[in-house]
């Protein structure tokens, strides 16, 4: 009976599934203590050097934020409760003076090669200076195979590059419990392992929900199906986001 109630619960995920240049700001300001986590978690491990140039030279940045239900908003009370409104006035907190545009191009249900080819025609039309592309979770949740969903995201991974455009890859949500245990993992480590490869920046949304669902004070970040987030979760992902973009691109505070 349980297991049959994930595979609904899979079900519904697949369907709905500047004029003067910024200074730092602390990375966790005016931020519910709920999203706290370890600096290690919000650590993106590379940088961002397109959206660094643009800011250190008074230019305005627009990101493309794509992908499937999380970044659409599925679970959230309204459009603006999503991730990637929330990471705008995140980062205009963050980089004091910036001027940052953040375009939700989410659609849910999507498996990774789908957000590609839409990531293909949107970063040709709209010219995304940053690409924050989140992916992995329906690929795992409809069996994709891993060495199909690797060449999807490489070859992702070369085309935003040879536009000269930077790209921040977000991997998969972490859940309690799935119907392919396995596989979803292997689809995690596998975001993991060649954003390492290829040093590209990342979002470890898998391991940052992970700590937020530890014992002894768990963070409510999921709706009421067990899989999409609530406004706190869209909330906490968009600020340990901005808070890492932030420290790739802010410049450093002189000594006192």
């Amino acid at each position: 009976m349980r297991l049959g109630c994930l595979f609904l619960l899979a079900g519904a995920l697949l369907a709905g599934d500047v004029a003067a240049q910024p200074t730092p700001a602390p990375a966790m300001d005016d931020v519910p203590a709920a999203c706290s986590v370890p600096e290690e978690l919000r650590d993106l491990r590379h940088g961002l050097p397109r959206m660094a140039r643009l800011l250190r030279e008074g230019r305005p940045v627009r990101i493309l934020a794509i992908g499937s239900s999380s970044t659409m908003g599925t679970g959230a009370s309204a459009p603006s409760r999503a991730y990637p409104p929330r990471l705008e006035r995140a980062l205009k907190r963050l980089l004091k003076g910036a001027g940052i545009t953040v375009r939700n191009d989410g659609i849910g249900g999507e498996v990774a090669s789908t957000t590609l080819a839409r990531m293909k025609r949107a970063v040709e039309d709209w010219a995304p200076d940053v690409v924050l592309w989140q992916l992995g979770t329906n690929d795992a949740l409809r069996g994709i195979p891993g060495q199909i969903f690797a060449a999807v995201l490489r070859e992702g991974v070369r085309f935003v590059r040879e536009r000269g455009r930077d790209l921040l890859l977000i991997n998969p949500q972490y859940l309690p419990t799935t119907p392919n245990g396995g596989l979803y993992l292997s689809i995690v480590q596998t975001v993991e392992r060649i954003a390492a490869e290829l040093r590209v920046p990342m979002m470890r949304r898998y391991a940052i929900m992970r700590f937020w669902a530890a014992p002894p004070r768990p963070v409510p970040a999921l709706s009421q199906d067990g899989l999409h987030m609530n406004d706190l979760g869209y909330h906490c992902m968009a600020e340990v986001l901005a808070g890492g973009m932030a420290g790739q691109v802010a410049p450093p505070e002189p000594e006192p």
